[in-house]
């Protein structure tokens, strides 16, 4: 189940716990994104998910991630 939070789509909403984001994330290393990928699923995300309404989101908050994503 998905938190209340989790269907905003505002880049300075955070998609973990949904407090504000007030500057852009910094770049997320590869061998770290598989942690990322779990974090999400586990919050109920799924990769369309991620990919798609809340792109926004993951390309301000955690960026290189989305990249990450889409070549797995």
């Amino acid at each position: 189940m998905k938190a209340e939070w989790s269907e905003s789509t505002d880049k300075h909403v955070c998609l973990c716990c949904g407090q504000n984001v007030l500057q852009p994330g910094k770049p997320i290393p590869p061998e770290k994104a598989e942690a990322f990928l779990s974090l999400f699923e586990a919050l109920g995300f799924t990769r369309e998910d991620l990919l798609g309404k809340h792109r926004e989101q993951i390309d301000y908050q955690s960026p290189g991630f989305a990249e990450w994503l889409q070549g797995q």
